[in-house]
């Protein structure tokens, strides 16, 4: 095994890997609360070839730990959709996906959709606090949404939002760009006292361009200094093969 070889494509997999992930945040500048992410990685130790077990010769290799989740929250951007909410807090609303699903979002920007039911602008039916769709009727206007997620019209309460929120929401497992899935029970409304609702905002998201740039360019250099070396090393070892036939 050619160690350096080895240990400069580990180097080079480990940065292509946290470009794409910083390219992704990039892309999703603009989404509607998105978190942003960042690769974890670890050291990985194993002993040198040819090294004895008492001199403690080790090489030393970057691997992909896994991705995590920035949890701010997003900057607040004011909208004059009544069915829009910022959430306040580490609060998720509860939908039903596509695929019947139940799933978690901070997305708050929100419509009455054809069947006349409350969802997401990307169609996802947004539940109440009994796991119920919200239904509005024609004759429903002034609809209102006050800061615990009751819904009001001119003619009569149509529920309370599912707000809930997680014990870890590292643990959750994204769907898309602002949907989240989870095996945890989610905490009851009574214990969520720090969370509320803005009507008439949502959460935009959490990804800084200027950072998110400068991360990109960094990036990039390393790499290119990455494949540099191993195209140095490259040579080298090339060279020294060709003086060693010539001597021989």
């Amino acid at each position: 095994m050619d160690t350096a070889l080895f240990v400069g494509l580990a180097h080079r997999s480990a940065l292509k890997r946290r470009m794409d992930v910083v390219a992704h945040n990039i892309a999703n500048m603009s989404t509607t609360a998105f978190n942003k992410e960042r690769v974890v990685f670890r050291q990985h130790l194993m002993d040198a070839p040819g090294a004895a077990a008492t001199t403690g010769g080790k090489i030393a290799y970057v691997m992909d730990a896994g991705v995590t989740r920035n949890t701010d929250t997003g900057n607040m951007i004011s909208s004059n959709n009544p069915l829009d909410v910022f959430i306040k807090g580490r609060g998720y609303l509860t939908v039903t996906a596509n695929d019947g699903q139940t799933v978690y979002t901070r997305n708050g920007r929100m419509m009455v959709d054809k069947d006349g039911e409350l969802s997401l602008l990307s169609g996802e039916k947004v539940l109440d606090n009994n796991g119920q769709t919200i239904q509005f009727d024609e004759e429903d206007v002034d609809i209102h949404i006050a800061s615990d997620g009751t819904i009001s019209t001119n003619v009569e309460e149509k529920g309370k939002l599912g707000l809930v929120s997680f014990a870890s929401e590292q643990n959750m497992k994204r769907r898309g760009s602002s949907l989240y899935e989870t095996d945890q029970a989610p905490e009851p409304p009574e214990n969520m006292t720090d969370v509320s609702l803005r009507p008439k905002a949502f959460e935009g998201s959490n990804v800084n361009a200027i950072e998110s740039m400068v991360e990109m360019i960094d990036v990039m250099r390393a790499y290119e200094r990455a494949s540099k070396n191993s195209s140095g090393y490259e040579d080298m070892r090339k060279d020294s093969l060709d003086r060693l036939a010539r001597v021989q």
